[in-house]
């Protein structure tokens, strides 16, 4: 195939969009990796990943196949949840930072009761527990369908605690609840409501499968006011949530179940302020693209997701990214004139990510159609805007809640250099710039921990490279570092 044949080619690929949420076409380029059973019948309650690694795309088809798996998956998104509300409900009958709790208990609480409702079975007609439930759902929750938002936003606060207006007052709503005589005091709801939805699960079928969805907590990240108080209502989440999915455990339900999706670095700033947090290791998946080993470069994930892309568009299984993307056409090379394989150059810009990939591979499409070649011109044209954009762009959004003055820290970043450098040499360009408010060390640990700076050692052959991204473990201070390529390239676009 011949330079021309392939541009063609590659002007007509649809590489999707870089987020799955809205992707009308996801199901047909979505790269499973038995997705399914790890999230709905293993113990899986926290899928936790980098922004941009495919967690929203996960959620929705896990969604997408429920009819089909015989489940009722209760998805919702918390891009638009009002957190500014929900921040001030604070119980203060939980010391921080687990003050939270009563209210994302009463949320899933009324989410399950509503599912269940809305969703009966034949078999739950001589259920006792499924007629109080109902009862309850149809006369307080009624007709509403964002019912994560409608609970915080009838729930007030006052001097005798949480309270909940879904109540009436009404004679059909004390029946309705049976709970503490009719009160709406959010406590006495919860502790009644759980105790009916653990009896219904365990004397209806094990064929009604409900299972509860969390998406996009992260998505407003860098906007919230209170920082610190987004954190400790997070940590309240996670441990309503593993309370109820242990509660459910323990009890051998089987066929109930909350999934929280979280970013990673979100997850990690849990832990510094929570230690009970490192318990929730054991339900987690974590969703990891990297490339560690030198052999996985040849069928890596990230290369089949592209492939798959490519496929889905072309309709022709014998062309993939290699058979566009002619490494010996296109010809580009490093320093020492090693020609470079164009995959593994594009990966090694990025932060292993699929995101990553797919911006990347349309500024190149973008190239192409601008241009009308495909050469090692091209791809270094499409780099400086990938790099543009990850580092003020994805970069951006999150790192700013943590270190606030961004533009000081790349100034450093730029001091240092493309070349590698040592802690000792990070130390002394701190010194030269002013208003971070980390330290010397913790920056560096920080910006390791982000992928920003990496650990190399360029004296092994080959140069001994690592990332946050591709290995466990923190900083190495005993090696050299290297700001990251394609942070590099962005700071100084």
């Amino acid at each position: 195939m011949n330079r021309r044949q392939r541009i063609e080619l590659l002007k007509k690929i649809d590489f999707g969009d870089i987020d799955g949420y809205g992707d009308p076409n996801l199901d047909q380029y979505f790269l499973d990796n038995d997705y399914w059973n790890r999230i709905t019948d293993e113990k899986t309650f926290f899928v936790i990943g980098r922004k941009g690694t495919g967690k929203s795309s996960i959620y929705r088809m896990i969604n997408e196949l429920s009819l089909d798996k015989g489940y009722i998956i209760i998805n919702k998104d918390f891009g638009d949840f009002p957190f500014e509300k929900l921040l001030q409900l604070d119980d203060e009958d939980f010391a921080k930072p687990n003050q939270y709790q009563t209210i994302w208990e009463n949320l899933i609480l009324n989410i399950f009761a509503k599912s269940i409702a809305d969703y009966p079975v034949s078999y739950d007609d001589n259920n006792q527990y499924f007629e109080e439930l109902n009862n309850y759902a149809k006369t307080c929750l009624g007709n509403i369908v964002e019912m994560h938002k409608e609970v915080v936003t009838r729930t007030t606060k006052t001097a005798l605690g949480l309270h909940s207006n879904f109540l009436d007052g009404s004679h059909e709503a004390e029946k309705a609840l049976s709970i503490g005589s009719g009160e709406n005091n959010i406590s006495m709801i919860n502790a009644t409501l759980e105790s009916l939805i653990i009896n219904y699960f365990l004397t209806c079928s094990e064929d009604r499968k409900i299972i509860i969805q969390f998406d996009r907590l992260d998505d407003n990240y860098n906007q919230y006011q209170n920082l610190e108080q987004y954190y400790h209502a997070i940590i309240s989440l996670f441990k309503v949530a593993y309370h109820i999915n242990q509660e459910f455990r323990s009890k051998k339900i089987k066929n109930a179940k909350i999934v929280l999706y979280l970013r990673s670095d979100i997850l990690k700033e849990l832990g510094k302020r929570d230690a009970e947090s490192a318990r929730w290791d054991d339900f987690s998946i974590t969703i990891n693209w990297a490339i560690v080993n030198r052999d996985d470069w040849e069928n890596a994930k990230l290369l089949q997701m592209i492939n798959k892309r490519i496929t889905a568009t072309l309709k022709d299984d014998h062309i993939n990214f290699k058979t566009i993307f002619d490494t010996d056409d296109i010809n580009l090379r490093k320093r020492n004139g090693v020609q470079k394989d164009v995959f593994r150059y594009i990966v090694e810009r990025t932060m292993h990510r699929p995101r990553d990939v797919i911006q990347f591979c349309k500024y190149i499409q973008k190239e192409v159609r601008e241009t009308g070649d495909l050469y090692f011109r091209t791809i270094k044209n499409a780099e400086k805007e990938y790099c543009y954009w990850l580092v003020n762009s994805e970069l951006a959004n999150e790192i700013n809640p943590v270190l606030k003055n961004t533009e000081t820290v790349y100034d450093l970043l730029k001091l240092l250099g493309s070349r590698p450098f040592s802690l000792s040499d990070f130390n002394d360009r701190y010194r030269a710039v002013r208003g971070i408010e980390l330290s010397s060390e913790n920056l560096a640990y920080y910006l390791y921990d982000v992928g920003i700076i990496l650990n190399i050692d360029p004296f092994s052959k080959p140069v001994n490279i690592r990332s946050s991204f591709r290995n466990r473990g923190r900083l190495d201070r005993n090696m050299k570092m290297i700001v990251h390529p394609g942070v590099w390239v962005g700071i100084n676009a």
